[in-house]
């Protein structure tokens, strides 16, 4: 296969100050953004940048610093879902473009020289959640059927290049919260008032099982999950009160305040580690969007955008500007260097085309949390 090309798809501008740095990346026609990963100490972005006729995919590498490396325009195919490999390099799947098949390839992001152009498979909507050995791991849940089982793709390496793929049906219940850490891979769903947590193996199977009395207590999502060591699990309440579940080993449930965001809470995502004990949570509700930082059981930092052009630290007063009247839509958010992340954000537009700019935050934690 050939290599992608290099290209010069955006306007740059970055903004420094002590609490971040924020760089602007702004299209002619329009931008939007479908996907990213962490590479090495780097950003990875994929995004469809629009010109009069189409789009074309395109990849973005920044650093930590928020400078821009370089942007590669993908020849292969669309609908990218991005992915590292056991050894860290960076993958990606796209359906190449095809008249009467839609069909997936995953092939890597860089140096192809050497790679064959593979068969397809039918694509999977799930998305990336970690490497376990020698096994890139994706999952999936039917967001309209909560009987349908979830899914789970792995995709197996050896030597640096893709052995085969396995489509995995787990067990019910369906619909897990999953964690993915230490090459383990754990799984929670309530039923009938009690937690059921599983750990599987990337065949699927069942290792351990414990079923947990966590009284009224509703886990909104996993932060760390495990058998030999203190769980610790996300909970809010309906007036915006923020908590941490703590479970241990024997099952006792410890829940510790963290904030009170007075607004409820629509919807997080998948915490990501960014450090040691360090966790970034995104989250949105009716009013605006933002993430959290919890250090070791410890709320360090939390950045909403309500009432403000950009991000404010509510434990600080401290704003983290992008001077625009228009919504700030959070649409991904990932580790950088070792206590860092980057967060991309656009403006809220009906039309994807007519997004004509990305915003991303590169911001470094420190241990008390002002960063």
């Amino acid at each position: 296969m050939n290599n992608n090309i290099t290209v010069e798809p955006f306007q740059i501008e970055t903004t420094r100050t002590a609490l971040a740095v924020v760089t602007h990346l702004t299209a002619t026609t329009g931008v939007s953004h479908r996907d990213n990963i962490t590479y090495g100490e780097q950003t990875l972005m994929a995004n469809y940048v629009y010109n009069s006729r189409s789009y074309k995919t395109v990849y973005t590498l920044m650093d930590a610093d928020g400078t821009v490396i370089n942007s590669y325009e993908e020849e292969d195919g669309v609908l990218p879902t991005l992915f590292t490999s056991p050894s860290g390099e960076a993958f990606v799947s796209v359906v190449p473009y095809h008249p009467d098949k839609e069909l997936e390839i995953s092939i890597p992001v860089f140096n192809r020289e050497q790679t064959e152009k593979p068969k397809g498979n039918r694509p999977f909507t799930g998305n990336f959640m970690n490497v376990v050995k020698d096994t890139a791991v994706f999952y999936d849940k039917d967001q309209w059927s909560s009987e349908k089982p979830d899914k789970m793709l792995t995709i197996v390496f050896k030597d640096g290049i893709i052995k085969k793929k396995n489509n995995i049906k787990i067990p019910p219940p369906a619909h897990n919260k999953i964690y993915v850490a230490d090459n383990e891979i754990h799984l929670l769903r309530e039923v009938n008032e009690q937690w059921i947590h599983r750990q599987i193996n990337e065949k699927g199977e069942e290792v351990k099982r414990r079923e947990l009395d966590m009284g009224r207590h509703y886990a909104r999502d996993i932060i760390t999950c495990s058998f030999e060591e203190t769980s610790c699990l996300l909970a809010d309440e309906e007036n915006g009160l923020l908590a941490l579940l703590l479970v241990d080993t024997a099952g006792t449930v410890t829940r510790k305040e963290l904030f009170d965001l007075g607004d409820p809470i629509f919807n997080t995502w998948c915490a990501v580690c960014i450090g040691p004990g360090t966790f970034a949570i995104r989250f949105n509700t009716e009013f605006g969007n933002g993430w959290m930082v919890v250090r070791n059981h410890q709320l360090v930092e939390l950045f909403y955008s309500k009432g403000v052009q950009g991000y404010k630290n509510l434990l600080t007063g401290e704003v983290i500007s992008i001077p625009t009247e228009d919504k700030l839509i959070l649409s991904g958010l990932n580790k950088t260097r070792e206590n860092a992340l980057a967060a991309i954000i656009y403006l809220k537009s009906d039309k994807s085309k007519e997004q004509k700019t990305l915003f991303i935050i590169n911001r470094t934690i420190t241990t008390d949390g002002n960063g």
